[in-house]
């Protein structure tokens, strides 16, 4: 069987994650890259021994070869990355988040949409089979009914007016950064109580922070859903908040130490939770996969290619739609700098 060929944009540390992880892939493989030069993409398509490179994002989209375009860009390229890809029959596997805002994300959606191409948001830990063990323990009732959700996603990097942390003009700031994370999770767990793929907030207040350049450097937002069920998420750029999520139920609780990447390293394939039960011995689930994550997701879009959109609990249009709806909710209701 033929493997399914990628076409990464982008030269930096994600696309350089990515293209490492399907080394090993019995499915997939990393066929061309462009970069923000000629001479990055070349240098880049060397390093991991790449077919080619092309010096034009119109030359890679215009390559045969190239099945399902990587979209490794910052934030505000997104949008127009992914609709040229669209526009040229790719389909398309973009970096969190798909775009800057909600307006935006209806607009690459509609696109796909009308063209017929598979279009994927990467929140690569819903590919992940954490997810699915996590679920089936939640549906099962292992700690009772869900009453509230802690999900962190925070590191700190030094301020630098120039990073696309920090400068806005990048999509700088924590929540689009990493509190996508959190959101989706949350969603997702609030539709899993309600057995629906996903639930929206029906209430979010937020505090935090903005630096010298008005990025958000550390942010909590509270939500609540019509459940009942709530959530306390917290993302942060400047500050060491950590990576752990927390599920409290009626009978105890499942502490993930690790959620979005395993163990914290890409390359990573084993990862594990905590089930905590009132007056039980705590149960230690380890998993392990055989490729790295990025590959995990690559393989989940190469078998789902046929049907547009990969299956829950991988991120859905709609989905993908509601998380950013609820981002720029977030977003809005942080107090500016000053």
């Amino acid at each position: 069987m033929s493997k399914v060929r990628f076409g990464v944009i982008g030269t930096g540390g994600i696309a350089a994650d990515f293209c490492e992880a399907l080394r090993g892939s019995a499915t997939c493989e990393v066929v061309s890259a462009v970069g923000s030069s000629a001479e990055k993409g070349a240098t880049f398509s060397r390093r991991f021994g790449l077919a080619r490179s092309a010096a034009t994002l119109n030359e890679l989209l215009q390559d045969e070869g190239v099945d399902v375009v990587y979209v490794a860009t910052p934030h505000p390229a997104h949008e127009a990355q992914a609709l040229a890809c669209i526009e040229m029959g790719k389909h398309v596997l973009c970096e969190k988040p798909l775009t800057v805002d909600a307006a935006s994300t209806e607009r690459v959606l509609q696109a796909a949409k009308q063209r017929g191409v598979f279009l994927l948001e990467g929140y690569m830990y819903r590919c992940h089979p954490l997810l699915t063990a996590l679920i089936d323990r939640v549906k099962r009732g292992d700690i009772g009914e869900l009453r509230h959700i802690k999900a962190d996603f925070g590191f700190r990097v030094p301020r630098d007016p120039q990073s696309r942390l920090f400068d806005l003009k990048l999509g700088g700031g924590g929540i689009l950064d990493v509190g996508g994370y959190c959101m989706s999770f949350a969603r997702l767990m609030a539709g899993v109580v309600t057995g629906a793929p996903f639930a929206e907030p029906t209430r979010l207040q937020a505090v935090g922070f903005r630096g010298p350049t008005g990025a958000d450097e550390i942010s909590t937002a509270v939500v609540s859903f019509a459940s009942g069920l709530t959530a306390t998420l917290t993302c942060a750029v400047h500050h060491r908040v950590g990576t752990e999520a927390v599920l409290y139920g009626e009978a105890g609780c499942i502490v993930l130490p690790d959620p979005w990447i395993p163990q914290g390293v890409r390359q990573s394939l084993e990862t594990s939770f905590v089930v905590k039960r009132e007056g039980a011995e705590e149960e230690v689930v380890q998993l392990r996969t055989e490729r790295p994550t990025y590959a995990v997701q690559a393989e989940l879009v190469a078998s789902a290619l046929s049907s547009g959109q990969a299956p829950w609990p991988a991120m859905s249009w709609d989905d993908t739609l509601g998380n950013m709806r609820a981002l720029d909710a977030w977003r809005a209701a942080l107090a500016p700098a000053g």
